[in-house]
This record gives structure tokens, C-alpha cells and sequence, in this order.
């Protein structure tokens, strides 16, 4: 077929199957309440016409950052909605470059991006529950498969990071420092005053045999900031690159396949890009995403199926550095097992409750983790198992030094 026949054909093709107009947008919110904290998130099905003249329906997402308040003035100052934007618009357009390059065949590991408004604070995006996809629910938590497909997934973007970074396409010095680490306000407002929370809950509703327990959680701010910040420094010689941010299990979501085995994932929310250890990303998921039971009984295979899939991106992806050892990446995660533990222990709460107003996040802001928690989610069936012992470890190998 002639070059200029087959370009005939495709741009018809192409034509064919583009919107030419719409006709009517219904937008309608895509969580419930309770589900982000960050941004207002509407799913957008359009009525349109395509260019062959049929009908058809579309499906967005957007999704348009808080800017009111306490909060808002936060995202703000952290930039969100245009951090998000220059890792879908830039990041993540180099690293499809890449894998054009290496013929890398695997699905993305994000949504396509559509647009960016910066006077409305606004992203819209590709509808991934439209392809097929769903989330895990937070309540349940992520069991063994679910967990090493994303722990898998992550080695993978990180590992594209990486080259990204050693051909000058990111820098360190574009992203401010995890505010979760240095930002004493978000300390002492979320994981410090979380902790407090958690004592108060223990101590009146738990039963008497924890009142020991309740009392050695109720530490000081300014030991428990400085061990948390000391927990967190990197050495000049670790292993760093892109990090995603906030990775845990509402951020990520799940294709199946005809028997309801988990066989992709995408990772979602890159508000809070850093660049850092990458095991800051693989603690957050490890401690607010993985049921504990399976985190507990399976720490070292998951954190080896996380460098085994880091490290074959690395090679696939062709790095040229130094590529962190098993061994170190599992050092990492013990340094940073205080970090782990400490969000486990104030936020994990909030994540697997049921309620829709685990936390007043504007409140914590404005009275810095006076108020804003609800107690009640600590007396939710069945939260004494899945935290009890990760809450008694905790209090007996972390806390001795923080009164």
C-alpha cells in the first residue's frame, strides 16, 4: 500500500472516531465523602458527537484542589495542583518515551492526562473505572497478590524515575522536601497529635490490660520530632530518585482478570512528588495499604519482590549507576521503621474506619492536632487485632526515649 494511501486511511480513521462536539456534560462526584482530602473529584460522562456522526458517550475525571481555609492555603504553599500536573504533562510523557524505546510492552502505571487549568486549580483526566479498573477498598486493605502486583509496580516507576533522572529529565533540587518529614506544623497537627489520639482511645475504650499501653504512647513533641527527623535523614551515599508521594491504597487502582486476579495497576495522585529514599513510598504503603496480618508474615517477601522489580527496571531501562542492593534497600526499611509505625499508629485508624469523618484535616491545621481526630474509630470491630501488635511493638522498642 502507497505511504500516501495508508495516511489517507489512518486520518480517516483517526476523524472517525473524535469528538467533533458535545452535547450534554453530567458531573456527578467520584468518591464518597471521606475518600480524598485534598481535592473535589467529579466524574464527567459527556454526551458527544464523533467525526463519523455517531453518538456516543465519554467519561472524565476531574478533579479541582481545595483552596479555602487553613488547608487550602497548605496546597497552596505545597503547589499541588501544578506538581501533579508536571508529572503527568512532563514525567510521565518522558517515561512512555522510555518505554517506546526499550519496547517495553507492560501497561503505564498512570492515567492519561487531559488537561491542566491553573486559574481553576483544575486537572482533568482519563475515567480509569470507564477501562476497566477499580480500587481496592480501604476498609479491607490489600491482601498478598494485591500487594506484590503494586509493590511490583512501584520498583517499576522508580526505576524509570532513576534513568529519567540520569538523563537530566529530573532533578532533586524541582521538588521541595517531604512535608511529612520536615514540616514540624504537619508533625505535630497529623502523625504527633494521631499518636496522642490513639493513647486517649486505647485508654477509655480498649479494656484495662491496655491501660499500660495507652500510657507509654502518650510521648513529648519535641524528642518524638526529633527522632522522627532523624529516622528520615538520607546518607550522601543511598540510593534516591522520584518519589511518588503518597502511595497507599486509595491512590492506586486495579484491572482483574476473568477469574478476579489482580494483573495491573495505576497509580493515582501525584500531588506530593519528593525526591527521596524510594523506600519512602514503599513504607507508606507497606504500613497504611497492606492488611497487617500480611505485612506482619511477609515483610521480607514483600520488600524482595519490591527490589527484585526495581532492580530488572533499573537493567530493562538501562541505568548505568550504582543499583542498590537487597540488603540496603532492606536497611532503608528498618531506618525507617520508626516513620512506619509512627503513621500506622496515628493514621491507619482513619484509613480502614468506616466513617466518613475519621478526621477533620482543616481542624488539625488550625488547632494543631488539638482537635480534629474522631475517637470513635478506634472502637470499630475488629481494630484491636489488626493493630494491637504492631501498636505493643511500637511502645516497647520506640517510645522508651520520647517522655
Amino acid at each position: 500500500m502507497d505511504k500516501e494511501v495508508l495516511e489517507v486511511v489512518l486520518k480517516k480513521l483517526a476523524k472517525e472516531s473524535s469528538i467533533a462536539s458535545i452535547t450534554e456534560i453530567e458531573a456527578v462526584p467520584a468518591l464518597p465523602k471521606g475518600e480524598n482530602y485534598s481535592s473535589n473529584i467529579l466524574r464527567l460522562t459527556l454526551k458527544v458527537v464523533l467525526g463519523n456522526g455517531r453518538m456516543a458517550k465519554k467519561s472524565l475525571i476531574m478533579k479541582q484542589i481545595i483552596t479555602g481555609g487553613d488547608r487550602g492555603e497548605l496546597l497552596k504553599h505545597l503547589n499541588v495542583a501544578k506538581e501533579e500536573s508536571k508529572i503527568y504533562s512532563v514525567i510521565h510523557k518522558e517515561m512512555s518515551y522510555l518505554m517506546e524505546e526499550f519496547e517495553d510492552t507492560d501497561e503505564p502505571l498512570w492515567c492519561n492526562f487531559i488537561h491542566y487549568d491553573p486559574d481553576l486549580c483544575c486537572i482533568l483526566l482519563e475515567d480509569l473505572k470507564s477501562t476497566g479498573y477499580s480500587l481496592v477498598p480501604r476498609q479491607k486493605g490489600m491482601d498478598f497478590h494485591h500487594a506484590v502486583l503494586a509493590l511490583r509496580g512501584l520498583g517499576r516507576y522508580h526505576g524509570m524515575a532513576k534513568v529519567l533522572e540520569e538523563r537530566g529529565f529530573v532533578s532533586k533540587h524541582d521538588y521541595i522536601p517531604y512535608g511529612f518529614f520536615t514540616n514540624l506544623k504537619i508533625v505535630k497537627a497529623v502523625p504527633y497529635a494521631g499518636i496522642l489520639n490513639t493513647a486517649k482511645a486505647i485508654r477509655e475504650s480498649w479494656g484495662s490490660h491496655w491501660k499500660e499501653t495507652a500510657r507509654k504512647l502518650m510521648i513529648s513533641f519535641d524528642p518524638f520530632a526529633a527522632k522522627h527527623m532523624q529516622s528520615v535523614q538520607v546518607e550522601k551515599s543511598e540510593f534516591t530518585c522520584l518519589n511518588h508521594g503518597d502511595c497507599w491504597s486509595n491512590n492506586m487502582m486495579f484491572k482483574y482478570d476473568f477469574q478476579k486476579r489482580p494483573i495491573a495497576v495505576k497509580f493515582l495522585d501525584y500531588q506530593m512528588p519528593h525526591h527521596n529514599t524510594p523506600c519512602v513510598d514503599v513504607t507508606n504503603f507497606f504500613y497504611l495499604s497492606i492488611q497487617p496480618g500480611v505485612r506482619r508474615s511477609n515483610y521480607a517477601l514483600l520488600v524482595k519482590a519490591y527490589h527484585d522489580s526495581l532492580s530488572s527496571s533499573l537493567e530493562k531501562f538501562g541505568f548505568t549507576g550504582t543499583k542498590p542492593t537487597l540488603e540496603e534497600i532492606t536497611a532503608t526499611m528498618k531506618r525507617l521503621e520508626f516513620f512506619g509505625l509512627t503513621i500506622f499508629v496515628s493514621v491507619y485508624p482513619a484509613v480502614v474506619c468506616s466513617s466518613v469523618e475519621a478526621f477533620d484535616f482543616e481542624k488539625l491545621l488550625k488547632t494543631d492536632g488539638q482537635e480534629g481526630f474522631n475517637p470513635d474509630v478506634l472502637t470499630e470491630p475488629g481494630l484491636i487485632e489488626k493493630m494491637g501488635p504492631d501498636i505493643i511493638d511500637f511502645t516497647e522498642r520506640h517510645t522508651h526515649d520520647l517522655y
